[in-house]
């Protein structure tokens, strides 16, 4: 009996472990992963290089605010590469934290006071050589991009405010039907 009741729990466990698997979604985000890398990558890539940013203002030191400048132009690069990335690198939930670690790292080499740091490497070395070639086909597409937002952004506003209108509009038909149902039953009385 206790061979079979073994086998038995097995199987239950293995169609358990099965159920599980089917209902498993691809989760890009959850409101805890969210929290907790957002958190410390603010810290660590937005608080303290805005700080010492400001700092850099404050010193007249021409190549300190220089430098926090190609901090922030690797930031943000950095931040569009990582936001179309982000799915394909860190696809499981269980992963965040190691993935969580190497962005902070990365971002700690972008503003090390070394001369090796990451953003005098990756602006002088890439960003910058690549933008001095192709700056007027970047501006060109910038432009394009913002004339498409604009447009679609006065779309979607035009609409919500026709919706509104519309709404507005059935809720004062119902009132004027309401109150010409009320006038209506006063004269019955």
């Amino acid at each position: 009996t206790t061979g079979s009741s073994g086998r038995y729990s097995a199987v239950k466990l293995e169609l358990l472990v099965q159920k599980h698997n089917r209902n498993k979604k691809f989760v890009l985000f959850t409101p805890n992963m969210d929290l907790y890398t957002l958190i410390p990558r603010t810290l660590v890539g937005v608080a303290y290089p805005a700080f010492a940013s400001l700092k850099a203002v404050l010193s007249d030191s021409p190549e300190k605010s220089v430098a926090w400048l190609r901090y922030w132009v690797v930031l943000g690069v950095f931040s569009v590469v990582e936001l179309l990335l982000d799915p394909l690198v860190n696809p499981l939930v269980y992963s965040f934290p190691t993935y969580l670690v190497l962005k902070c790292l990365f971002l700690v080499w972008c503003m090390a006071p070394v001369e090796w740091n990451g953003s005098d490497i990756i602006f002088n070395q890439v960003l910058f050589p690549i933008f001095k070639e192709h700056h007027e086909q970047i501006e060109e597409q910038a432009e394009k991009a913002k004339l498409s937002i604009t447009d679609k952004l006065e779309i979607f506003f035009k609409k919500n405010k026709t919706d509104k209108i519309e709404k507005v509009e059935k809720v004062v038909k119902k009132a004027e039907k309401a109150a010409k149902d009320v006038k209506e039953e006063l004269k019955k009385e």
